[in-house]
């Protein structure tokens, strides 16, 4: 045999070459990988919290740009022939156009142990995208004047005319006022109505009177709760709760028609630099010691199970998954809302802009 690949043989060559320095994830020293996050508390929590502690474990560097999910794919587009990132952070409504358009691969799943910890229902498209963080979609109020919603065909009452901040089109949430109004004019529920929005029209012309203004920012909630409006939405808690937790007059609620879920998910580039590093910053990112302060951070919930937050925190996420289950907490069908949304968002602008 050329080669002595015996136990001894390997050792006692070892020793000939000298004192050798086993270094944790010697694979990843000096490779660099870019990737795009959010903006906001979560990017900001990113930024001080995950990107140090992961380049010190893996002896490597994260450059990292924040982002929304529209520029995020933009981004992608742009680099496509090229690919720049590695890892791109987009809602679950990217994750559909970013496969669709061949921007990502499939997630490398035996480099990722962390999904087996995840809720299925947060694996997207066949595997091509996984939920970080669940926020919840409803309506916030300001409690000192009126009482939670329990139904989203209250934002219709009366004594809400010129009272209600709708959400600009320009947001996300605005395809969920559509689906919520079709449950409300067809009885449907939310899963059924996303398909029949060519009955929401109408209602939705009838709220234009209680509409004070059309808001983009995140910070919405405070001019609820300064006392400008009494409701608002609909929109995600993790813009609202944390006004809450400052002692704001401003809480959510969530109807019995469901509450809608806002899902920032992470996926992988296609045929991006230093897959591998990639694949153990995204299965860092599903590791209990990143979900749970981040989820306390953020006030938005994990996507993985055995996770146990405080009262006070407990009481802001919608988590476990059976309080999801109990909520009624609905994604909509992006592969079908992503080709109807620029028709939609085109109506809602000739009802409230025009």
């Amino acid at each position: 045999m050329p080669y002595d690949l015996t136990r001894r043989g390997v050792l006692g060559g070892a020793a000939a070459l000298g004192p050798v320095i086993f270094t944790r994830n010697a694979w990843s020293q000096g490779k660099s990988i870019q990737v795009g996050i959010w903006g906001g508390p979560q990017g900001e929590f990113i930024r001080k919290n995950v990107l140090p502690a992961f380049e010190k474990e893996f002896g490597c560097r994260v450059l990292a740009e924040e982002g929304a999910t529209l520029g995020q794919i933009s981004r992608l587009r742009a680099t496509k022939e090229s690919p720049k990132y590695t890892v791109m952070f987009v809602d679950d409504l990217g994750v559909e156009i970013c496969k669709r358009e061949g921007l990502i691969d499939p997630l490398p799943k035996d480099m990722m142990p962390n999904l087996t910890k995840v809720f299925p229902r947060f694996v997207y498209f066949d595997g091509y995208g996984v939920a970080l963080a669940i926020s919840t979609g409803g309506i916030f109020y300001n409690p000192k004047a009126t009482a939670p919603l329990t139904s989203y065909g209250q934002m219709w009452d009366p004594r809400f005319r010129k009272r209600l901040s709708l959400v600009s089109t320009k947001n996300t949430p605005s395809v969920f006022v559509v689906i919520a109004t079709a449950a409300l004019v067809t009885g449907k529920p939310l899963a059924e109505a996303q398909y029949l929005s060519d009955q929401a029209w109408g209602k939705l012309a009838e709220l234009k009177p209680n509409v004070l203004n059309l808001y983009e920012s995140n910070n919405a909630a405070v001019f609820v709760a300064q006392g400008e409006g009494d409701i608002g939405g609909i929109e995600y808690s993790k813009y609202v709760y944390p006004y809450t937790l400052q002692g704001a007059s401003i809480d959510m609620s969530f109807p019995k028609e469901g509450a809608f879920a806002g899902v920032n998910c992470q996926v992988l580039v296609k045929g991006a630099p230093n897959q591998d590093l990639g694949a153990a910053f995204m299965n860092y990112m599903l590791d209990p010691k990143v979900q749970q302060p981040m989820s306390e951070f953020s006030l938005a919930a994990p996507p993985i199970e055995g996770l146990t937050f405080k009262p006070d925190i407990a009481k802001l996420l919608a988590y476990p998954l059976a309080k999801m289950e109990e909520m009624a907490l609905f994604s909509p069908d992006w592969a079908y809302v992503n080709t109807v949304r620029p028709a939609w968002i085109e109506k809602l602008n000739q009802i409230f802009v025009a």
